[in-house]
């Protein structure tokens, strides 16, 4: 199921392989870009170097991931996050693309902090 294949390489960026270069290399399109949730533009290599840099990463929980097929090839992913204690709760989105090998890569990607519920 796609759904289910896409959840799990998304959620590979949230856990230990954000820190691991040929992962990101492999998963991370060479067009990559990213709106982070300060609502700055990075590229692939800012985006690495960014990750790799991190020192401690905080555990991601992620939540009610939702699949919208483009077309043969691509989707996009859409889902919830916070951080284990419930800080910094956002929207994400995600679009992804199937090589002719099918191999799926990460073309862009969005964070936007998600409206306050209480």
């Amino acid at each position: 199921m796609l759904l289910e294949k896409l959840r799990l390489l998304e959620c590979s960026l949230h856990g230990d392989k954000r820190n691991d270069r040929e992962w990101l290399e492999l998963i991370l399109h060479p067009e990559f870009r990213e709106i982070t949730m300060s609502g700055v533009l990075v590229d692939r290599t800012e985006t690495i170097s960014s990750l790799l840099s991190e020192k401690t990463a905080l555990y991601i929980l992620s939540s009610d991931f939702r699949l919208t097929e483009m077309g043969r090839g691509c989707a996009i992913l859409y889902y919830r996050t916070s951080y284990a204690d419930g800080i910094r709760p956002a929207l994400r989105s995600s679009y992804w693309l199937c090589s002719d090998k099918g191999q799926w890569t990460l073309l862009f990607h969005q964070g936007t902090p998600a409206a306050s519920t209480a």
